[in-house]
């Protein structure tokens, strides 16, 4: 199966990269969490069988911990609190970025807009200066394309910030064994400049029409659905949630990352003796577990990078939240730390937001890693207190 990406002139021309990746994860009154125990009785609320139980979790989604938002806190709490960060890290304030992109995914296209709206005027930014995108799972690589087509037309010294809320308790079904035990809250943001960070050599993305030969049968990928469900907390309520049709919706994301990936290293100058580290988006445990095992097959020489467990498929912020913590995550796939050169693939697959019936959108990302190149919180943190933190 072939697939073809939408590629952008040469990143070269004005020498794009990521200087800052952060996240709020460790904010603890942001978020609560949910165990795998709750997860078992969320699945079992509709009548449905669910999960049999805490192994069954863990082996169906390969996630332990999740999160939701805080009782009583919306998205653009989060997204507050995200934008503080990165300031605080990055050195520049919203006001002063050339453009603020912001992904947040939802049934409802609306949602990204108000909450873009609200969130420029509580930082009191001039009206539009955050610009909304519906992009679901494939929305970091969607907004690092966008930021780099934007870097280009802007002055030298300009920056481009790329920020990540996603909220999909707020649009899936907690009674839904194919989700409830697989998505968590994601809030992410990235820097992107010129001459300076990890430089971007390609960055590529589309929305891609799946066949109906290869979509196994005639349901539709993913369909929204207005009926009474139930929230993560376990309340019975009537909303509009997507469901999804599970196997065409894992055979295609397989292969979509596996196309990404031939792309993705066909667009690499990759020397002998640099590591290639593949960084996808993630799905889920089974879905990764299939696309790695196809991979090296292909690509023996592909290291692969996940931190699924402890943060669960959080939609556009899984990649940068990888990149926000980068060295734990290295430590914790039992790779050792990144040398000058070396590569750095950023897959993604997922669902079409516009077009969800017969759709999918993939994309890749190469960066070249420069040590001391990239900004994140630990940037700002002791060495007693970061240790402190890595093993909480």
């Amino acid at each position: 199966m072939s697939f073809g990406f939408q590629v952008d002139p040469p990143l070269t021309r004005h020498s794009p990269g990521i200087t800052t990746a952060v996240d709020v994860y460790d904010l603890p009154d942001l978020f609560d969490t949910l165990t795998s125990e709750r997860v078992v009785e969320l699945s079992r609320l509709a009548g449905q069988p669910g999960f049999s139980g805490i192994d069954s979790v863990r082996k169906s989604t390969g996630v332990s911990l999740r999160r939701i938002l805080a009782e009583g806190l919306g998205p653009v709490d989060v997204a507050m609190a995200l934008c503080q960060r990165l300031q605080d890290v990055s050195g520049t304030e919203l006001r002063d970025f050339h453009s603020v992109l912001l992904c947040h995914s939802h049934t409802d296209p609306e949602q990204c807009r108000r909450i873009a709206t609200e969130l420029s005027e509580r930082l009191g930014l001039a009206p539009h200066t955050v610009v909304p995108f519906n992009h679901g799972c494939s929305g970091f690589l969607m907004l690092l394309q966008e930021g780099a087509r934007r870097l280009h037309a802007a002055p030298p010294d300009a920056g481009i910030a790329l920020i990540s809320v996603e909220t999909p308790e707020s649009w899936h079904d907690a009674a839904d064994r194919l989700f409830c035990g697989i998505v968590s809250c994601g809030a992410t943001a990235a820097v992107l400049s010129r001459n300076r960070g990890l430089p971007i050599t390609a960055v590529a993305t589309n929305d891609l029409r799946i066949p109906a030969a290869q979509r196994v049968n005639s349901a539709p990928l993913f369909h929204r659905e207005t009926a009474g469900v139930f929230t993560f907390r376990g309340v019975a309520t009537c909303r509009t949630v997507m469901r999804m049709n599970p196997e065409p919706v894992f055979v295609n994301g397989i292969e979509l990352m596996l196309s990404s990936l031939r792309s993705a290293l066909a667009a690499i100058d990759w020397q002998l003796g640099q590591r290639i580290i593949a960084v996808p988006h993630q799905p889920s445990g089974k879905l990764l577990r299939a696309l790695v095992a196809a991979a090296r097959s292909e690509f023996p020489h592909v290291e692969f990078l996940n931190n699924l467990d402890q943060y669960g498929n959080t939609i556009s912020s899984s990649i940068p939240t990888i990149l926000s913590r980068l060295p734990e995550v290295l430590a914790a796939n039992e790779c050792p730390l990144l040398q000058n050169g070396d590569h750095i693939i950023l897959l993604s697959a997922g669902i079409c937001m516009h077009e969800i019936a017969d759709h999918m959108t993939a994309g890749y990302g190469c960066l070249r890693w420069t040590c001391g190149a990239l900004k994140t919180r630990r940037t700002l943190l002791p060495e007693r207190q970061l240790q402190t933190t890595r093993t909480s």
